[in-house]
């Protein structure tokens, strides 16, 4: 659209409706009163000043920052925010991913908020480079999204995480006391109905926000060795169809679950209730977690993401 076809008297009229309105700062009401017109007539033209070219919008730093990368990947994958984190060398890669998700999550929690938490180097980095607030929302709980595991570093402890963050936030702390998997299906079927379990599951359900990682199968072979068997057939095939991990759930490369084969010895939040959490952050970086990223994008198990530069340029 152009505005070659006005007349010089209405394209002064849309130059004036746009000073009083960009420059002066005036309310679309006081200018239909001082100009004479409706306010609906001022609301067309403030709108039509920029299809037209008549006002050019600028902003400052834009080129410095990665909110059209943000926005494309928002819209490409159907999600509430991303946040890119940029110039990050590997070292520091954690770090600045943990530091990023501590700030988006203080921005979004409101009263009664439950924060459901995994284990992961980036959940709990985000634990450990936690900038304190000057105060937080009233009635705040924190719980963990999956039972606790063996840890390299037991600060990456689901349970861990829990207790450090809780502290930090001044918030309540519900804790599982579950590992994250069960030696058999039927001590899980005696764990889950027990009446302090049912009472901590009601929690987790109940959760407002996750915070999780995102984990390659190779990664999650680690972690979670006494699920694995590679010479048994069924987990054989089943181990090579997995591109990623949420919350203990694996997917393929296009996001379809992938059930495994000792899924009734787990101990985490389900998948039904974990997709109605309603603010499900992914927080996942490096190239070894792109495919996994994708795949999780793909499958809608997270909503925010917050991730690094390379891994954004090459999910666009």
């Amino acid at each position: 659209m152009n505005n070659t076809n006005m007349s010089v008297e209405l394209l002064n009229e849309y130059r004036r409706v746009a000073y009083y309105y960009y420059k002066e700062g005036l309310t679309q009401e006081v200018i239909a009163k001082r100009m004479k017109m409706s306010r609906q007539r001022v609301n067309r033209i403030v709108s039509a000043c920029i299809e037209l070219g008549i006002v050019k919008i600028s902003i400052e730093g834009l080129d410095k920052c990665n909110l059209e990368l943000e926005t494309k990947l928002e819209q490409k994958y159907n999600l509430r925010e991303v946040r890119v984190v940029d110039n990050i060398s590997d070292e520091k890669m954690t770090q600045e991913l943990g530091i990023a998700a501590g700030n988006y999550l203080k921005s979004i929690i409101r009263p009664n908020d439950i924060i459901g938490v995994t284990r992961g180097r980036t959940t709990a980095a985000m634990v450990d480079y936690w900038i304190p607030a000057a105060s937080y929302p009233k009635d705040i709980t924190v719980t963990q999204l999956i039972g606790s595991g063996k840890e390299e570093d037991s600060n990456m402890g689901a349970d861990r995480i829990v207790y450090r963050l809780a502290e930090k936030m001044q918030a309540k702390e519900s804790i599982l006391y579950a590992p994250v998997v069960l030696h058999s299906e039927s001590l899980r079927e005696s764990f889950i109905n027990d009446p302090y379990y049912t009472n901590a599951y009601e929690i987790v359900k109940n959760s407002t926000i996750a915070v999780v990682g995102i984990g390659t199968a190779h990664s999650q072979w680690k972690h979670m060795v006494p699920l694995y068997d590679l010479k048994d057939e069924d987990q054989a095939r089943w181990a090579a169809e997995v591109a990623g991990e949420v919350c203990t759930h694996f997917f393929d490369k296009e996001g379809n679950e992938v059930v495994p084969p000792f899924a009734n010895r787990i101990i985490a939040i389900t998948l039904e209730d974990y997709r109605k959490i309603p603010v499900r952050i992914g927080v996942a970086g490096g190239m070894d977690k792109v495919e996994a990223i994708r795949a999780t994008l793909k499958g809608g198990y997270i909503n925010v993401l917050i991730t690094d530069l390379q891994i954004a340029e090459l999910l666009k």
